[in-house]
C-alpha cells in the first residue's frame, strides 16, 4: 500500500476507515496478550500458592493487591471470552478500540482480525517493541538491529502488513521505555520517529518508572524529528504525579493518557512507591488540564491487560468509563461536548494518518 492511499484514513485491522466511522474510541487496550514479562514471584512459599493459582474469584482478593505476581492473571489468550467482553463495551455505545499488543506481548493479528469480525468492532493495531526486559520474549537481539532497520520493520507492517497475513498496522506503539532509560529503547524511540514521518502515523510512548521519564522520553522523540503534536504519552496516572511536570509535558504539545480507570490505587513490586489516583481524582487532574487550555491532548481508557480486569473474573472490563466513569463525569460538571472531545474527537484526529 502506497502512504499517499493512507493519507485522511484510519488503518484498521480490516482495512480503511474514514475517520467519521471510528465513534467512541478507547485509545489504548490489551485484547490478546501474553504480559507474563512482568512477572515477580514472591520469594515466600505460601505465598507462591497463590502465585500460581488459575484466577478465580477465591483468588481475587490476593491478586488485587498483589499485581504482577500471579502468572495467570498476566495472560489474555481466549478469544471467545474476549468477543464477550469487548461486546459488552459495544453494546454501550462503543465502536473503535486501540490495541496496543506489541514484541514482547505476543501479538496476534489474525486473532485481533477475528475479533473485529465477529464484533464489527473498528480494531486498530499498533507496531513496536515492548520494554527491553521483552525483547527475549519477542526472540530479538535487539544490540544486531540498526535504527534504520526497526523503523524498515514498522514501516512494513503498516504499509505491507505484518509479515504474511494482509493485515495491516494503523499506529507506531506502545514503544516500550524502562527507567533508566535503555540504550536500546532509545533506538527504537528513534526508529519509531523515523516511521512516522515516512508514514504518517501517530506514536504511543510507555513511558519509564519515574517522574521524568516522559519527559525524556518526548526529548529523544523531538531530537529524532518527529511531530510532537501526534505522540501520545501513555500512563500519566502512574509516569507524571507532579502537577507541574503533567503542564509541562502538555506544553509540548503531546497527548496526556490517562490510561489506568478502573485501577484504584497499588504500589506495584519492583518500582517507585507510586499513589495511584483514583477515577475521581484522575477525573479532577483531566479537568484541570482542560482549563488550562489542552482540553485536546488528553486520552482516556482502561489499558486491561489482565484477567482480573475482566468482567467475567470480576473486574470493571472494557465498558467501565461508558458504564460508571461518563455519569461521574457529568456530575462533576464535564459538558457533552467535552465528553465528546475525549472519547471520540481527540481518537478520531490522532489516529488519522496524515
Amino acid at each position: 500500500m502506497k502512504q499517499s492511499e493512507l493519507k485522511g484514513k484510519v488503518q484498521s485491522v480490516l482495512g480503511l476507515l474514514e475517520p467519521s466511522e471510528m465513534g467512541i474510541t478507547l485509545p489504548h487496550e490489551h485484547l490478546i496478550c501474553d504480559a507474563t514479562t512482568w512477572h515477580c514471584d514472591s520469594g515466600e512459599a505460601t505465598e507462591r500458592k497463590w502465585a500460581r493459582h488459575p484466577v478465580t474469584i477465591d483468588t481475587l482478593w490476593w491478586i488485587r493487591y498483589h499485581p504482577f505476581q500471579n502468572y495467570d492473571d498476566l495472560q489474555l489468550l481466549d478469544e471467545e471470552v474476549m468477543i464477550d467482553e469487548v461486546l459488552r463495551y459495544k453494546a454501550l455505545g462503543g465502536k473503535s478500540i486501540v490495541e496496543m499488543t506489541v514484541r514482547g506481548l505476543a501479538p496476534d493479528p489474525r486473532a485481533i482480525a477475528r475479533i473485529a469480525r465477529i464484533t464489527g468492532l473498528n480494531i486498530i493495531m499498533g507496531t513496536a517493541y515492548y520494554v527491553e526486559s521483552s525483547y527475549p520474549a519477542a526472540g530479538v537481539d535487539m544490540d544486531a538491529k540498526s535504527e534504520e532497520a526497526i523503523a524498515e520493520e514498522f514501516m512494513r507492517d503498516i504499509l505491507e502488513g505484518f509479515g504474511s497475513t494482509g493485515i495491516h498496522a494503523g499506529l507506531v506503539g506502545e514503544v516500550g521505555c524502562s527507567w533508566p532509560f535503555t540504550d536500546n529503547e532509545r533506538k527504537v524511540v528513534r526508529a519509531a520517529a523515523r516511521a512516522q514521518k515516512a508514514t504518517g502515523v501517530a506514536i504511543n510512548i510507555h513511558p519509564g518508572q519515574d517522574e521524568t521519564a516522559a519527559m525524556e522520553c518526548v526529548r529523544e522523540l523531538d531530537k529524532a524529528g518527529a511531530d510532537i503534536s501526534r505522540v501520545v504519552m501513555s500512563h500519566i496516572d502512574r509516569a507524571v504525579r507532579e502537577p507541574a511536570n503533567r503542564l509541562a509535558l502538555a506544553k509540548t504539545g503531546c497527548t496526556l493518557e490517562y490510561d489506568l480507570f478502573g485501577r484504584e490505587g497499588y504500589y506495584p513490586p519492583r518500582f517507585r512507591v507510586i499513589d495511584i489516583p483514583n477515577d475521581n481524582q484522575r477525573l479532577n487532574e483531566i479537568k484541570e488540564l482542560a482549563d488550562k487550555g489542552f482540553a485536546r491532548q488528553i486520552f482516556i481508557s482502561h489499558d486491561n491487560y489482565n484477567k482480573s480486569s475482566l468482567c467475567r473474573y470480576g473486574g470493571w472490563g472494557y465498558g467501565h468509563i461508558l458504564r460508571d466513569t461518563v455519569p461521574v463525569m457529568k456530575l462533576k460538571g464535564f459538558s457533552q461536548e467535552f465528553i465528546d472531545t475525549l472519547m471520540i474527537e481527540n481518537p478520531k484526529r490522532m489516529f488519522t494518518l496524515v
